[in-house]
């Protein structure tokens, strides 16, 4: 990043009364301390008042305790006027993707991201940094070429921010992210921290857990999980994040229903697999996705299927992701789960196999 990379982006803000936030829809805890951050910084800065804006929800037990934190409450996209808005930036995404509302006829003032660059991305002032881990290391830059202080409660949520993009920088890791990290941790608040990562869960996360290992299959060195309704897409990721700890994995592969859309997410481990090329591969022109190295996620029109339909489009897509992978299209997926251990389990549980 240049030394004058904040001055573009000052005079890209310009001196507007306002100024909106974007992030993508269902923003992860990356998209969120960028999009506090930003607001942040111009108001400290140029005195300009901001709004975050979205679609979708905060739902993963983790994010809402960061979203509450920084006190962050994005504005539905659906609700918004655009032309009411005289500057906007596009965080953690670029225009055109399909995983945000902003409209596809306008140009973003300012975009900001980590993901590969799109030929069509512009703007008055674009940065895209796809070595970083997370967008957010590019706000804890920006905050310190502008000398300006970062509390303790932001510097947790950086914190966090960077580690959970970076999964505990394992994955998609460059020495900008682990620099921002090891400079702003010791400001950090502690015990923040530990309530992100440590959450109060619903039940709902209890039962998704549950169906996602009773429906889990794999093939070679690859998981999946079809998990029908869930509450909120988040929930996919996350039982893509726990399926591939599986000792003897290193793919997974997981599907979710949420508000006539299928969710899905993808995850390696290692950072040498460029996921979000591959998803894209396996949705071709069915639906949008992006991602890193080793993590990926897209979203699929339900409309127009019915339950039989929206079924075959989930196992579709499994063996679809395989044939990307391995090149097999004649494969036997495997139950996760031996038939007489479900069946045990079923039995106390006193329903059918």
């Amino acid at each position: 990043m240049s030394e004058t990379s904040l001055e573009k982006l000052l005079a890209a803000v310009g001196e507007p009364p306002r100024l909106l936030i974007v992030t993508h829809d269902n923003p992860d805890p990356d998209a969120l301390v960028t999009a506090s951050a930003l607001a942040r910084l111009v108001e400290a800065m140029r005195k300009t008042k901001c709004r975050i804006s979205c679609s979708g929800v905060v739902g993963r037990a983790e994010n809402r305790v960061l979203a509450r934190a920084l006190r962050v409450k994005p504005m539905a996209a659906s609700r918004l006027n655009w032309q009411r808005w005289p500057k906007i930036a596009l965080v953690d995404c670029q225009p055109g993707t399909g995983n945000n509302s902003f409209p596809p006829r306008r140009i973003p003032d300012i975009v900001l991201d980590h993901h590969p660059v799109r030929s069509r991305t512009r703007g008055r002032f674009v940065e895209v940094q796809p070595a970083y881990g997370a967008c957010a290391t590019m706000l804890a830059e920006y905050f310190q070429q502008g000398e300006v202080a970062v509390g303790a409660d932001l510097a947790a949520a950086f914190c966090y921010a960077i580690a959970s993009e970076t999964r505990d920088f394992s994955r998609d890791t460059s020495p900008a992210d682990i620099e921002a990290y090891v400079r702003l941790y010791p400001g950090a608040n502690k015990r923040l921290l530990s309530r992100i990562l440590h959450p109060r869960l619903k039940p709902s996360y209890y039962s998704t857990i549950a169906r996602a290992v009773i429906s889990a299959f794999t093939y070679s060195n690859i998981i999946g999980s079809h998990l029908g309704d869930v509450d909120h897409p988040d929930m996919v990721s996350l039982v893509a994040d726990f399926l591939i700890r599986h000792q003897r994995m290193g793919w997974s592969f997981v599907t979710g229903r949420c508000k006539n859309e299928l969710i899905v997410s993808i995850r390696m481990l290692g950072s040498n697999a460029h996921a979000g090329t591959i998803l894209r591969r396996v949705l071709a022109k069915r639906g949008h996705a992006g991602g890193h190295g080793a993590m990926a996620g897209g979203q699929v029109s339900l409309n127009g299927l019915d339950a039989a339909a929206r079924t075959q489009l989930e196992n579709d897509l499994a063996l679809r992701f395989i044939h990307v992978l391995r090149r097999r299209r004649d494969v036997e997926l495997k139950p996760l789960m031996p038939p007489n251990e479900l069946e045990l389990i079923c039995k106390r549980l006193g329903g059918p196999v």
